[in-house]
């Protein structure tokens, strides 16, 4: 099957066009980003467990059916999916309906035999989706899916991969989320109603987006946040390093138990663990402090059915509902973490000494208070407020692109991805009482971003499954410097934090 990477196009169809709405300001962002080569995709994966019924190599074809016919119906559900974006090098880029969808273009499957890595095949096309371009983006959506499947194996990896200026982090969740749901409700019927060969035919009529969050809520800018506030951009393009580190579900429960025990989140615990991992990487010369960064999903603060919109609810959509902010690791409390350090043995199986422990944890409590003030907040004096006196976002990057760096590292959580099974599926016509392997489930979900280049040299994106094991991230410029044995790989495994 062809790549779902379509070829060039040859330039905006205006007269077939039907425009859906203007951009909003984080979406022209976004692209700006894009467009730049500044930041190209993001993606979430999921292992599923593949029903034990369909798990025998004679039903590969029947398999392959109902997948395609479960991620067509999970397209079905989220309009954003099946619009392009018309003039994107233009201050003024809209998006398109289209009436149908070339699925070879969007779905590709690839098989691996049973003497495959599977781990470092996973690996190598995770890093070609994220760092691929979407050329076409005024005749197919910037998105694709990529099924990986080994041979005897009983389960499957479903790669989404999008660009930004379609949806956020978190809807590579809500995708995972609805899909699993799209199993359940199809069962075991491996054709579409709407799918014609590999033509998915799309809704004639206009598809319902969720407004830019601008268009639902005031954005209020406080006079010393407006004064305060500088927009900072860098360097050329680069390639993405990822490597990722699985945390099995009994550590995960030791690890949250210890946030709590310690009145921090999961975020600021990672913001913690990479402080202490970069302020041995790199002496006092080099960075003095440390100043990072913390997604901030805004669907909480968006109303469910807001006037004119009385479909949307925030937490189910697939958008751009995110905002970002910063938190500053001064150098006082940086060389009392490279002065624990010295004092920590360099071996793989070492404990953590009290003094570097309490440091992490100091870090970590810090990181947790300003990320509930912020939340206190709401949205205001938040960064997309600002958005709004930028007209020309491609004009702008480009101007600031030889600034410094705002933060050197990015954590980027979206919470637990629920892929547990609901009650049996009685369609799998299984014999006998259902057992868990009967069923569609999560075991195992990834979230990657590529390397951005006016953001963090780093991204750390953690995406706890709630079923089984959990992937840890580590994206960007440094990645490469994350060996499994040293900084956050060792401080996650020994669990002697004080």
């Amino acid at each position: 099957m062809p790549a779902f990477r379509p070829p060039k196009s040859s330039g905006d169809d205006v007269a077939t066009t039907k425009i859906v709405r203007r951009l909003g300001h984080n979406e022209s962002y976004q692209l700006g980003l894009y467009m730049l080569n500044q930041y190209r995709g993001t993606s979430v994966s999921g292992r599923y467990q593949i029903p034990r019924p369909l798990a025998n190599p004679d039903q590969q074809e029947k398999l392959v059916g109902i997948v395609e016919a479960a991620l067509c119906d999970n397209i079905m559900k989220h309009h954003v999916l099946h619009v392009g974006i018309l003039d994107a090098t233009s201050s003024r880029p809209a998006f398109v309906q289209l009436d149908s969808l070339e699925l070879r273009q969007h779905i590709e499957w690839q098989f691996l035999d049973a003497s495959a890595h599977f781990e470092a095949a996973l690996q190598h096309l995770t890093e070609i989706q994220i760092d691929a371009p979407y050329p076409r983006l005024n005749k197919q959506p910037g998105w694709g899916v990529v099924v990986l499947h080994q041979k005897g194996a009983d389960f499957l990896e479903i790669m989404f991969t999008w660009s930004h200026p379609h949806a956020d982090g978190m809807s590579g969740k809500i995708f995972h989320q609805s899909l699993i749901s799209s199993f359940f409700s199809r069962g075991m019927n491996d054709k579409h109603p709407d799918m014609d060969a590999y033509t998915l035919g799309l809704p004639r009529s206009l598809p319902k987006l969720p407004p830019p969050i601008e268009q639902i809520m005031s954005l209020p800018l406080g006079t010393g946040y407006l004064v305060k506030m500088v927009i900072d951009d860098i360097r050329p393009p680069i390639l993405t390093h990822f490597r990722s580190f699985t945390v099995d579900d009994s550590v995960l429960s030791q690890i949250l138990a210890a946030c709590r025990q310690h009145q921090t989140t999961l975020t600021g615990l990672f913001h913690g663990l990479v402080l202490a991992a970069l302020a041995t990487h790199l002496n006092k010369g080099a960075a003095s402090g440390f100043e990072a960064a913390t997604t901030i999903d805004q669907r909480r603060f968006v109303p469910s059915a807001p006037e004119g919109n009385p479909w949307l609810e925030p937490k189910q959509t697939i958008g751009n509902f995110v905002s970002i902010m910063y938190h500053t690791f001064e150098p006082e409390l940086v060389a009392k973490v490279r002065s624990a350090a010295l004092s920590t043995p360099e071996a793989p199986s070492a404990v953590l000494s009290e003094e570097l422990a309490a440091l992490i944890w100091e870090a970590a409590v810090q990181v947790r208070r300003e990320v509930s003030d912020k939340v206190d907040l709401g949205v205001r004096n938040d960064l997309t407020g600002t958005m709004r006196f930028v007209k020309d976002w491609r004009a702008q990057l480009s101007k600031v692109a030889r600034k410094p760096r705002h933060a050197s590292w990015l954590i980027t959580g979206l919470g637990i991805l629920d892929g547990e099974a609901p009650p049996a599926n009685e369609s799998l016509e299984m014999n006998g009482e259902p057992s868990p392997t009967d069923s569609w489930r999560i075991r195992r979900a990834q979230f990657v971003l590529s390397a951005e280049v006016p953001g963090a040299a780093l991204n750390i994106s953690p995406l706890p499954s709630r079923v089984s094991d959990s992937a840890l991230v580590v994206a960007g410029r440094m990645a490469s410097l994350m060996k499994p044995w040293d900084a956050l790989s060792w401080l996650i495994w020994n669990s002697g934090w004080g």
